[in-house]
Formats: C-alpha cells, sequence, structure tokens
C-alpha cells in the first residue's frame, strides 16, 4: 500500500534564481542557498551594484549568469524576493555592527575552537561499511518495519525514568550525547537494506544529512514516551538515558563555539526546539504511537529528506523502501484489528510534514549563521552540523 506523499513533493528542486538545485524556500520564493545569502548579505548591508553589461537584462540562464550582481538582486526582487521576506529578528541577532556608519566591521575574537570530527566519521563509517545485522530467528522473521522498530526499541531499552534535570549544560557536553546518538542512527540506518545496498559513499552522505533530524525526533518523542503530558506541559526534554532538561530553565553555555550571548542564541534557535513539542510531544500524548508507528515516522522523515538533497540512486531507494514500509503498516493494523487507522495515518504525515518544514526553516538558520560567522568554530568536517 503506497502512503500518502509528504510535503517535499510539492518542492520545486530548481532555484529560481539561478536554476541550480533549491534548499527549499528562502524570502518568499525557491532557492539555493548561495542566492538566498546573496540576497541577505546585500540587503543587510544596503549593497549597491551596476549591471556588467549596463543594459540591466543580463542573462541568468549563461555560463556566465551569476557575474552580473545587479541583474542577479534585479531577478531576486522580480521573482518575489523582499527586504520584508528577510527575517529581521534573526538577522538583528546575526549582523555586527559597531556603529551605524560601520555595519560591516566585525568585532575582534578569540582564536576559533576546533571540534576534530574525525574520530566520529571514522566510526560511523565503520559501522556504514561493516555493520552485521543480528542473526538471530527473531529478526530474520520480521519485515523491514518490525526490523526497525525492534531496533528501535532495543536502543531505547536503557532509557531511564529517574533520570537526573540539569540546570547547565555546555557543547562539549551537547557534543558527547551528539557523538552516541550518531551511532544509534548509523545502526538503525543499516537494518534498512535499501540503505545497506547504496554505494558507501551515498550511505555517509545519507547518514550526514539525517542523523540530526533522526536525533531530534526520537528524543523528542522519546519524552512524550517517559513524561507523558508533564514533557509538553513543563517542556522536559530528555538529552540521554540518564539526563533531563526543562528547556526555559536550562542555561547553555555556548561561549566555546561563539562570542553571543545565550539569549540571543536562544532568540535565534530556541524557538524551534519549544515548537518539536506542538509538532511531536503533543501527537504522540494524545495519540500514544507504538514502536511501529514511530519507526514508520521516523523513516519517512529520513528518507524523504535525504532523497530529497541527494536524488539518484538514493531517491530510487527512498521510493521503494518507503512503498515497502507501507505496506508493512497495512498489514500491522490489519493484523491488530485497528480500525479507522487512515485517522492515524493522516495525523502521522502531519507529523512528517510539520518535521521536514521545521527542518527547512533550520536550513535557512543554519546558512545565515555560517554566512555571518556566528559561529567561532572549525569544524573538520562541517557537513556534519550544518542542519
Amino acid at each position: 500500500m503506497n502512503e500518502p506523499s509528504t510535503l517535499l513533493d510539492s518542492y520545486d528542486l530548481k532555484c529560481l534564481i539561478c536554476s541550480k538545485s533549491a534548499q527549499g524556500f528562502r524570502f518568499g520564493i525557491q532557492s539555493c542557498r548561495a542566492c538566498a545569502a546573496f540576497f541577505r548579505r546585500t540587503t543587510v548591508l544596503n549593497r549597491k551594484y551596476k549591471c556588467v553589461k549596463r543594459k540591466g537584462n543580463c542573462d541568468l540562464n549563461s555560463e556566465e549568469k551569476l557575474s552580473c550582481r545587479y541583474c542577479r538582486l534585479k531577478k531576486c526582487v522580480d521573482l518575489g524576493m523582499t527586504t520584508e521576506n528577510v527575517r529581521l529578528e534573526e538577522t538583528a541577532e546575526i549582523v555586527i555592527s559597531t556603529s551605524q556608519s560601520e555595519t560591516t566591521k566585525r568585532r575582534i575574537r578569540d582564536p576559533p575552537t576546533i571540534v576534530d570530527v574525525s574520530q566520529i566519521i571514522k566510526k560511523s563509517r565503520n559501522i556504514l561499511e561493516m555493520y552485521y545485522l543480528p542473526d538471530d530467528d527473531l529478526y530474520k522473521h520480521l519485515n523491514p518495519l518490525q526490523k526497525l522498530a525492534e531496533v528501535l526499541k532495543k536502543q531505547r531499552a536503557p532509557q531511564k525514568t529517574d533520570v537526573i534535570f540539569i540546570e547547565s549544560v555546555n557543547f562539549l557536553e551537547i557534543f558527547e550525547c551528539w557523538e552516541f546518538q550518531m551511532s544509534q542512527t548509523a545502526e538503525w540506518l543499516m537494518n534498512a537494506q535499501e540503505f545497506r545496498e547504496l554505494p558507501n559513499h551515498e550511505k555517509l552522505a545519507f547518514f550526514k544529512l539525517v542523523w540530526a533530524v533522526w536525533r531530534r525526533f526520537e528524543r523528542y518523542s522519546m519524552s512524550a514516551e517517559v513524561f507523558g503530558q508533564r514533557s509538553y506541559d513543563e517542556k522536559i526534554l530528555l538529552r540521554s538515558y540518564d539526563k533531563a532538561a526543562r528547556l526555559g530553565k536550562c542555561s547553555v553555555d555556548y561561549s566555546a563555539i561563539t562570542s553571543f550571548s545565550s539569549p540571543r542564541i536562544a532568540q535565534l534557535f530556541g524557538g524551534k526546539m519549544l515548537e518539536y513539542f506542538d509538532v511531536i510531544v503533543k501527537p504522540f500524548i494524545d495519540l500514544k504511537f507504538n514502536s511501529i508507528e514511530t519507526s514508520y515516522m521516523l523513516a519517512q522523515i529520513c528518507w524523504n529528506y535525504a532523497a530529497r538533497r541527494l536524488q539518484g540512486q538514493t531517491m530510487a531507494a527512498s521510493e521503494k523502501f518507503l512503498a515497502g514500509i507501507g505496506d508493512n503498516l497495512h498489514t500491522f493494523y490489519q493484523e491488530e484489528k485497528i480500525e479507522n487507522y487512515a485517522i492515524r495515518i493522516t495525523k502521522m504525515m502531519k507529523i512528517v510534514n510539520s518535521m521536514l518544514t521545521i527542518q527547512l526553516k533550520q536550513e535557512s538558520t543554519m546558512d545565515v549563521a555560517m554566512v555571518f560567522d556566528f559561529f567561532n568554530v572549525l569544524v573538520t568536517d562541517p557537513d556534519f552540523f550544518r542542519v
């Protein structure tokens, strides 16, 4: 049974400005990161350009398509990009100025923190290239969706309910949690045959794209399962197997990677973290999704997101894999004699689409942060942290 398509089906994959691959809606139109960043810089820094050919109608589809900044900006505006669409509440926290006459001057900062992810990459590659599936009879007789659900349950088994509530945390402690969750993501992905059959370089690219969104969905849904209504009311988020935090009551020290204050960082990124409580936690509390349904949503999010970004072999594998687990879900509902399950599927796909929409916003926010050097950090493989 083919399940309803996700929101990604409605996105044009071409940037309307330069015709290259787009990465979402930015400032009102479908565009790539480069054109979005160009428009933002031009708007924020109030830059003025002249047409290189002095005609104002340069062919932006030619090989020299982006050489004329005047015509590039003109096309941005003509297609609907406006200064009103530039998210000023975010930009204000990122643009560094010392006076009205020196809006582009940047503050002197300490040497950047080096974040070496080489060991994480090595560990992840080992999992992606040499991970062996369990050979016990339980796993052999499971269908693809059941297998993912069993793996997820096994990974979540050590989760404690009597966790410690932390009131402060620093970036290095957060990073340590990420390292563990990356390994879990890689292992979970490797239990899908279509993923295992991808070339190694494609698997690694897939993994880099989805580990962060996998982590977010898994932790928020687990928080709903452990704390129920308290999770939503008190904004409780499980950080690890034995630690949790109440968002808004836990201070985060980012001084190792940025000179901006915690309140400014919270203003830029905190709203998205709170948004997940409405998108994930609330429906999980109301509908009490089981492990099969949780794994189905997790798979939909990861495979749709990766397919959109990588296309090619990943997109073909995604179509096959998602069709297969759609049939598995249908079989599960029939065997469990669950009636009117179309309503549950509709709710599940709403969560999936909402997660993907937030992810597009997250990309835009990270793009802005990178353009204006918001983070004073050098990552040995930046692709791991762009989502």
